[in-house]
């Protein structure tokens, strides 16, 4: 993983001193102002003397008084002092005098010089050590900065998890309530069926006892025991009419209970929603954290023909700790029988053996897809020789096979799976979908009619916003995974294939597939749209080695012209320093990746490898230039607007 704070490290930051600091300290010159006074002094001394010595002997007439004042003056410092007196030219003892007062004063002059030169070294020896102490102190801070990052991540996990946990007690505890009120409902009823039924038995009983009266007379003690009965029933009636009561006041404190918990459940919708926000940053800055253009590289197993052939197989070694290097080992022998072996070293972000399977490589591009769901563009393609399993890696086999199935189908299901997720944050999404291919420098739309190929011009154009689209092509909504396989069985169908030596259905076109992603939030009225672009390339092939003629000649023509192009736009991108010039438009692919290999994307290319050692110049070929395109660098993608 590339660390985006190396470069902070290298840099030295310079202390600013304080106001009091600054008007104490008195202000030094540069070093190389006193260097060059320095040798400006000596200069002058050396050409002085050299003169004294040109000059003639002295005179020695005797001086004739002029009258004037022969009183020396006192000599003053030399930054007041005044130009001298100019003396006769026969007072060669003055002029001497008058130098050697000036030797002095330039040797003191010299010796504060040296030491203003030696406080100045002293000086800047103290800030480099300052700036060193303030270096180290911001290597602490970026390694505290990354540990606060780190505890952040844990704590949203942490909340996210409490809050199901307790989202799931208060669902259990809503369903109980409504399981309780429904149960004392069915025990009103029930009360009441037996009110009603005691209200009319006690009518037919005084009816009874009316009859009984009037007939029998020495029936009173049933009569009595009758009258006590009812009375029971009554004393029974009230006491229900009181527990109808106290019910019906726990039924409304229920409600009131039930309201609460629906206005608690929204505000932990509302945190919810927020902490998803904080997860889609988090998410894309460790995106770029990886790197904006990374580079997988897939060894495809081989058949049980190919390992039946003796020395069929090329020697590769995998290793590193994240599975991330590889090295294949060539054994040469020459005409005096000398054996030698050289290993050819590779490192990508990751490695894949010929036992890692479909869905052991869409994990680690499935964060990827994620990123086109949160409104960035993203581009996955496959690069490699002829026969190298592009198309399996990227379709999967032509039959229905889950397992089997390559990263298309793959992240589109992601896509759905996700989005239903979404569906209770608010968020709603929509999906369409353009498959095309470039055949022979043309672009085909591979959801049309074949019949039209040819006759409909289709064009590249990259908008400002960071898009790409291709005019006059079909789009499919997809909004179920019925609808992507079929797309998929009709694009196969409708795409360029032939023989050649190397394989019996080699791929002669570049297919593309562009999946557009349009979500809005109605709660938070958010919105982004994202492009998931998942490249199949031709397979790259030598002519002397596949045997083409006619038609699968000038495919093959074509399919070198256009990734000796992609490989022109490669190393451009990884010497371009200073802004230059990158020929996206020397080809239709080239042109098409525009946005992708320029920096407005996240990138991610598959280079596919054979293990045959028949294959071992094409597979060195292939690694070589996948290095070239992980060495590339490309600034941080942006968002698409909508």
């Amino acid at each position: 993983m590339k660390s985006a704070v190396e470069p902070i490290k290298k840099s030295r930051s310079i202390p600013v001193k304080s106001s009091a600091q600054a008007t104490t300290q008195p202000k030094k010159q540069p070093l190389s102002t006193a260097n060059n006074n320095i040798r400006k002094t000596a200069t002058m001394l050396s050409s002085k003397r050299k003169s004294n010595e040109k000059e003639p002997p002295r005179s020695t007439r005797p001086r004739v008084d002029t009258g004037k004042s022969a009183v020396k003056k006192p000599i003053k410092s030399n930054e007041n002092a005044k130009a001298p007196q100019q003396r006769p030219s026969w007072d060669h003892r003055g002029k001497l005098s008058d130098m050697e007062e000036s030797r002095k004063a330039n040797e003191t002059r010299i010796a504060e010089l040296s030491k203003s030169w030696q406080d100045l070294e002293d000086d800047v020896a103290n800030k480099e050590s300052q700036s060193r102490e303030v270096n180290q102190r911001l290597f602490e801070l970026q390694t505290m900065c990354e540990a606060a990052k780190r505890t952040h991540a844990d704590a949203v996990d942490q909340l996210n998890a409490q809050f199901q946990k307790e989202n799931q007690a208060l669902e259990e505890s809503d369903k109980n309530l409504q399981t309780t009120t429904s149960d004392l409902q069915d025990g009103l009823s029930d009360i009441q069926m037996k009110i009603q039924d005691g209200s009319t038995q006690s009518q037919q009983r005084e009816a009874e006892n009316a009859a009984l009266r009037e007939t029998i007379s020495n029936r009173s003690v049933s009569i009595a025991q009758l009258t006590a009965d009812l009375t029971s029933f009554k004393a029974q009636f009230e006491a229900t009419d009181k527990k109808l009561v106290e019910r019906q006041r726990k039924i409304e404190d229920l409600q009131k209970e039930k309201q609460n918990i629906h206005k608690m459940r929204r505000e932990h919708e509302l945190k919810l929603l927020d902490n998803e926000k904080i997860r889609r940053q988090l998410h894309n800055t460790i995106q770029e954290l990886k790197g904006n253009i990374r580079v997988f590289c897939r060894v495809r197993p081989a058949l049980e023909s190919e390992k039946a052939r003796e020395g069929g197989l090329a020697q590769v070694r995998y290793y590193g700790e994240d599975n991330e290097r590889l090295e294949f080992t060539e054994t040469t022998s020459s005409t005096l029988g000398r054996t030698t072996v050289k290993g050819y070293p590779f490192s990508f972000d990751r490695v894949f053996t010929p036992d890692t399977t479909q869905k052991e490589c869409f994990e680690e591009i499935s964060q990827l897809v994620q990123s086109a769901l949160d409104g960035y563009n993203v581009c996955i393609f496959a690069y490699g020789q002829t026969g190298s399993g592009k198309t399996f890696t990227m379709q999967g086999p032509s039959g229905p096979n889950t397992e089997s199935a390559g990263m298309i189908p793959r992240a589109v299901q992601q896509i759905y799976e996700v989005t239903q997720k979404l569906k209770d944050r608010k968020w709603t999404y929509t999906m369409e979908g353009q498959f095309l291919e470039i055949y022979n420098e043309t672009v085909h739309d591979l959801l049309g009619d074949t019949s039209n190929y040819g006759k409909i011009k289709h064009e590249i154009r990259h908008e400002k916003n960071g898009r790409t689209t291709v005019t006059d092509m079909s789009t499919v909504i997809l909004d179920s995974p019925a609808k992507v396989n079929m797309m998929l069985r009709k694009a196969s169908h409708n795409r360029a294939t032939g023989a050649t030596n190397l394989n019996e259905r080699s791929s002669r076109s570049h297919s593309v597939f562009m999946l557009r992603l349009t979500g809005s939030n109605s709660a938070t009225n958010e919105q982004c749209s994202g492009v998931l672009n998942l490249i199949d390339l031709a397979g790259s092939e030598r002519l002397a080695q596949s045997g083409s003629t006619g038609d699968r000649l000038r495919e093959t023509q074509a399919i070198n012209k256009s990734l000796s192009c992609l490989g022109d736009v490669i190393h451009a991108l990884a010497n371009n320093k200073d802004g230059g010039h990158v020929p996206f438009r020397n080809s239709k692919l080239t042109y098409l990746l525009q946005n992708s290999l320029g920096g407005n994307s996240k990138t991610l290319m598959f280079v596919n490898v054979s293990p045959l050692s028949e294959h071992f110049g094409e597979t060195l070929c292939s690694l070589r230039f996948a290095t070239k395109v992980n060495s590339c660098r490309i600034a941080p993608a942006k968002k698409l607007r909508v």
